[in-house]
């Protein structure tokens, strides 16, 4: 169900944990365990930022989340399993090429390839294997008379400044598959290559991307939550959204849902939330 949380804060949370996908009956959990082959699961909610809220609409700016339940970011064996000097473009070798990690990094290297050579992974560690990679999409309408429209979302400017300074690619942002193919392998529970995570746009791919960044980032908690998109108010396809969510329209939010939490009996939502200055709530 929805949640809405008062008391200053503009807010709506949706746990789709056991949500079911479209077109199958299916729970999200079960058909990822028997079903995955046959394609994503999509998991729709409409949801309502007006009940309890007697406001025109949420200013801007407005941010979507991600939480999860359950999942220990800081257990020590796990927080440590990186290799820093990796995911600052750093870890080379005598031709520069990508090197070795660091021997705590988990699953260092890989020779699952064609050539049989030895392959490292990057970015290689527990942290970065289980990446949070469900995607969500939010659609908009004026009333029943009218088709969805979607909302432009942005996957930038969710990272901190200080983080970003840490995450280099070794090459060239635009040369990242011209010149790592064959030379690094991806983890091995990504279905993406590194050189796949943002292709539209060069200068967030790859170890520089900014969904990664924010994964690795660490909680201190087990429940927690990370920045996710952003609504971009000032793509003039939807100019009504300018200066906010009016309370007026309907929305509905759309998941892929591929991001399998019962191996830690985990839970997942996603939150819609207004940014003010002393930040979003804590989960």
């Amino acid at each position: 169900g929805l949640l809405y949380v008062q008391g200053g804060y503009n807010e709506v949370e949706w746990d789709y944990t056991d949500c079911i996908c479209q077109g199958t009956g299916m729970n999200a959990t079960d058909y990822l365990q028997t079903n995955k082959a046959s394609g994503p699961c999509r998991c729709i909610k409409e949801v309502n930022i007006t009940e309890e809220n007697n406001q025109a609409k949420w200013d801007r700016d407005i941010l979507l989340y991600y939480g999860l339940e359950n999942f220990h970011q800081n257990h020590r064996q796990y927080a440590d399993s990186r290799d820093d000097k990796q995911i600052n473009g750093d870890r080379l070798n005598s031709d520069g090429d990508p090197d070795i990690p660091f021997s705590d990094c988990e699953d260092p290297h890989n020779n699952d390839n064609s050539s049989g050579e030895i392959l490292p992974i990057v970015p290689c560690g527990s942290i970065a294997n289980s990446l949070f990679n469900d995607t969500v999409k939010l659609f908009f309408k004026r009333d029943d008379s009218e088709e969805w429209k979607p909302v432009s979302l942005l996957n930038t400017g969710i990272a901190m400044a200080f983080d970003k300074k840490r995450f280099n690619n070794p090459v060239e942002d635009d040369q990242l598959k011209t010149e790592l193919e064959g030379k690094i392998a991806k983890p091995r529970d990504w279905t993406k290559h590194l050189w796949e995570l943002d292709e539209d746009q060069p200068s967030n791919n790859g170890l520089e991307n900014e969904d990664l960044i924010v994964w690795m980032r660490v909680s201190a908690l087990a429940n927690f939550r990370k920045l996710w998109r952003r609504v971009d108010h000032e793509d003039k396809s939807h100019a009504e959204l300018r200066d906010g969510l009016l309370t007026s329209y309907l929305y509905k939010l759309e998941i892929e849902y591929s991001y399998d939490v019962s191996s830690f009996k985990g839970r997942k939502k996603v939150i819609i939330a207004r940014d003010n200055e002393f930040g979003a709530k804590n989960t």
